[in-house]
């Protein structure tokens, strides 16, 4: 099973974890990296929204 944004093998795939029903005609299989990366940019979206003195610690402690 390929992931379907960065095309690589997807290690160890499960449907619970790594398959995202979209809607009824649509679904995607993505790999652990790239939901980390994804978690990463809707957390720092989230940061900008709302600048609060955690989450500002927060993207200090964890922009890599």
């Amino acid at each position: 099973m390929n992931c379907t944004l960065c095309e690589k093998p997807i290690e160890y795939y499960t449907p619970e974890f790594n398959h995202l029903p979209i809607d009824d005609s649509h679904s995607a299989d993505i790999c652990s990296g790239c939901i980390d990366k994804f978690t990463k940019w809707q957390w720092r979206i989230s940061a900008n929204l709302f600048p609060t003195k955690t989450a500002k610690k927060m993207f200090k402690k964890n922009a890599t």
